[in-house]
This record gives structure tokens, sequence and C-alpha cells, in this order.
């Protein structure tokens, strides 16, 4: 039987108005009461996070930053750490350097930004996270230089962009780097390490808690989501998932504002 269920925030375990539904968080409640672990597998930081403690009663283990850094939240501490390559940020500053972009940096948990790129959030076709960024992120006066300064500590870096073309420009010039480029949102690219994926950082979480893979159901929507569906022993997309999400997964399940993460729980994680 299953026993590790894990869900991608945005787009899946979050409704369209960024809100965990009650019905989502009685079912969550009710697998801790059998015994079965549920956890959060997603691409933002532990500081993006902590908006939602309040209904985080139920779940101890984040994967965050896309498989780069896992979190005890009983414990307050990290489990395990991986960091993009130094060699990387000189091609990376020059990318940025050349388009309309919004970076973001992934670090030791916590988000940082450009302070000035906080109030142009619609910009980059962000604005429905401004809250949350105003909330959560911590603001540097120069994205560049931090950049620079902390060269081989990120987890992760996010480029906003204005546009898809734009996005496409920047894929380019990154293409050759050691890195795994993901679209994600409207027109964001993510900069990940290789290898480390939403996949194997659920993977390294059911290794930790002696869980086999067989065992472990994914939950997601997106593309960033599909090597945690393919990883799983099972992979369910949610109704209102991008096509590839759905090819790649085993069932597809009602939408986030459906209660699909409900549905996932009661149908699969505590079937007998």
């Amino acid at each position: 039987m299953y026993r590790l269920i894990a869900f991608d925030m945005d787009g899946t375990l979050l409704d369209s108005r960024k809100t965990i539904s009650k019905e989502n968080l009685a079912a969550i409640h009710e697998a801790r009461l059998a015994g079965k672990d549920v956890a959060v597998c997603t691409g933002r930081p532990v500081a993006e996070l902590l908006p939602y403690e309040k209904d985080f009663d139920d779940i101890r283990y984040l994967v965050t930053a896309c498989g780069a850094l896992l979190y005890d939240r009983v414990e307050h501490r990290i489990l395990k750490r991986h960091t993009l390559d130094s060699a990387i940020t000189p091609a990376l500053l020059s990318a940025i350097a050349q388009e309309d972009i919004m970076p973001q940096a992934l670090i030791g948990g916590a988000s940082y930004v450009q302070k000035d790129d906080l109030s142009r959030m619609d910009h980059y076709h962000m604005g429905i996270y401004t809250s949350l960024y105003a909330q959560c992120a911590t603001p540097v006066d120069d994205m560049a230089a931090f950049l620079q300064e902390h060269s081989g500590e990120f987890e992760k870096v996010n480029l906003y962009h204005a546009t898809t073309e734009g996005r496409e420009r920047t894929r380019k010039r990154l293409s050759l780097l050691p890195v795994d480029l993901t679209n994600a949102e409207a027109s964001s690219l993510e900069v990940s390490i290789p290898g480390v994926t939403k996949g194997s950082g659920l993977l390294d979480l059911a290794k930790a808690l002696g869980i086999p893979k067989e065992q472990v159901i994914g939950v997601g929507d997106a593309d960033n989501d599909i090597p945690m569906l393919k990883d799983a022993g099972l992979g369910l997309c949610m109704g209102n998932g991008a096509d590839r999400a759905k090819e790649a997964a085993d069932e597809v399940l009602p939408t986030n504002d459906d209660n699909g993460c409900a549905f996932a729980i009661r149908k699969y994680l505590l079937s007998e």
C-alpha cells in the first residue's frame, strides 16, 4: 500500500485563489491519522511556504526548490541541500543583462529579489504573487552584485521574463551550461541543478523515511512536476494540468478547484 504522498503547491494543492481548501486539509488530516506521510514538493523556497504554516499542521516534510533542499518543519532544519556550480554565474549574469528579467535566487531556503522589481511584478506576469513576495522575499539593492557575491550558493535561480520570446532567447544563451532549464509560470525560466528534480528530491525524502519508491505517490500539474510523476510509484496529474504532465502521469485527477488532492488521498493513499 502507498505510505507517502507529495503534492506540488501552485496549481495542485493550492486552488486558483492560492488557498488550500477545507476539503483538502480534512483529507490530509485523515491521512496523518491513518499513519501516512504527506509532504509538499514544490519549486518554491521554504520562505514562500511560511504563509501556509497554519495549514501545515499535518505536513512535516518540505521538498523545495525543485528537489534541491529538503526541510523538516518539526525540527526546523535542512535535511539535504544541493547548489548550482559557481562556474555558471558569469553566463547567467550576461543573460540577465541582455533581457528584461526579474531574477530570483533561492539560498538556504530564503528568496532574494531586486528591490525595485517588487513593485513591477505584473510586468513579469507574476502579479498574483505580489503580496507573497512582499511578505516573504528578501529585497536586495543590486541583484547582479548579489548573484556575483553569492555565486555557488544558489539552490535554484528563477528568471521571470517580460515576454515569452525573451525567455526563449535566454534559454538559447544558457543551453550549453551544466544546468537544467524548465519553463514555468507564464514566461519564467527555472535554472536548476542537473539531475536534481522534484522527482529526485521526493525519492531522497522517501529514502530518509525508509519508504520504497513503489509506495510513494507524486501529484502535480506542470512541466517541472514531470520527473516527480515519473519517479514516484504512482504519478497523478491534476485535471487542470499541462498536457505533457497529463501524458507523464498514471492517472488524471479532478482540478485544483475541485479538491483533486483530497480525491487523490482518499482514492489512492487511504484505499486498502
